[in-house]
């Protein structure tokens, strides 16, 4: 019998279409009501174009965008219709271009049978309906702000959902002993996942904010390991994802450590525009270098631990200009990762308003 790869395993399921706030405590402190009030969100001129115009203009590499849009991401620390109130007030407060939604409403539970690499094949395929509170979340944005901007949903790896079911060290762990084995686990996920992006797209979701992890220097740093258990199925889901919609963020995360050989490892990943890290290789990556690298928009410059959590709204929107002297032409302005839910929303809001002036 022939053997099956693993991609026509998963275009043989069906599922795979290929071609086709300083004040998050406080909001959980107040029952989920709007702690903005009293913070109007910034309108800037748009000249009759909308938010959603003006984000995919970033996307035209042939001529330089007369407005930079930005954004910031925050996690809210609640869930169901206070999760659809937070982002919404955030949204609207920071005055940022799009509406990216946390993939904070589940996640994949802890499971006890899986004690050795074999085990793995024992993960299960999650089915739409697994998925309904993160899409309850997703439906309601999608009516209450659709209208106003592009909705991003946030899409965790199939390696980030693999470290929900089973600690992290573990899952290194199995990897180095048997990758033949963990990958059957990551084939089930890789279809669950898919479950959920069929049903997002279904809804109406304008994009997705796709997350790697796994290539870090303290986890999966092999590179042959990292390509047969974690990039192969980050490339099955992110390119079946681009296929599905036209502006998807790819976010390469270093929130828990940082990455050797950087440009090989991801310059063919799929994603409209790329959030990058501060550094790789153990040197700073200026936003310039990483647009000659991936050759398509970037986004970033701001670092989510430095005067953005920590200073006034005035050494924000400094930083932010110092950002945003040194970026590459078609650029998003953004921060490394996801900030701290202690940042101020007006240091975000004075990061955020002075992208929009910044071309004037």
């Amino acid at each position: 019998m022939k053997k099956t790869s693993r991609r026509e395993f998963l275009v043989k399921t069906g599922l795979v279409s290929f071609g086709a706030m300083s004040g998050m405590k406080q909001l959980r402190a107040n029952g989920g009501r709007n702690i903005f009030a009293g913070s109007p969100a910034i309108i800037p001129s748009l000249s009759g174009r909308s938010k959603r115009d003006l984000v995919m203009e970033v996307l035209d590499l042939s001529k330089v965008p007369s407005y930079i849009p930005a954004g910031f991401f925050m996690h809210f620390g609640v869930r169901g219709d206070a999760a659809i109130k937070a982002h919404t007030d955030y949204f609207r407060a920071t005055g940022m271009d799009f509406v990216k939604i946390q993939f904070d409403e589940q996640g994949f539970s802890r499971d006890k049978t899986i004690q050795k690499p074999e085990d793995w094949s024992k993960i299960p395929i999650l089915t739409e309906k697994w998925f309904e509170p993160s899409l309850y979340l997703l439906r309601n944005l999608i009516r209450e702000l659709k209208s106003e901007a592009l909705v991003i949903q946030t899409l965790y790896s199939p390696f980030q959902m693999a470290k929900q079911a089973v600690p992290v060290d573990i899952l290194v762990k199995h990897v180095y002993q048997d990758a033949e084995s963990v990958i059957r686990g990551m084939e089930n996920i890789t279809l669950s996942i898919m479950n959920f992006v069929h049903a997002a797209v279904r809804l109406g979701v304008d994009g997705f904010y796709t997350c790697t992890q796994g290539g870090e220097t303290n986890r999966i740093a092999d590179r042959q390991l990292f390509n047969k258990t974690v990039k192969a199925y980050d490339m099955i889901l992110y390119k079946n994802v681009s296929e599905l919609t036209s502006f998807n963020i790819l976010h390469i995360c270093d929130y828990e450590g940082t990455y050797e050989e950087f440009e090989s490892r991801f310059r063919d990943y799929p994603g409209q525009v790329v959030n990058v890290p501060l550094e790789a290789d153990h040197k700073p990556l200026s936003l310039k270098l990483a647009s000659e690298i991936f050759r398509r928009p970037v986004m970033g410059g701001i670092d989510r631990l430095g005067v953005i959590s920590s200073g006034s709204a005035e050494d924000a929107r400094n930083a932010a200009i110092k950002v945003l002297k040194d970026a590459p032409d078609n650029f998003i302005l953004g921060a490394d990762c996801t900030v701290d839910s202690k940042t101020p929303v007006a240091n975000l809001r004075a990061a955020i308003d002075a992208a929009h002036n910044f071309r004037k």
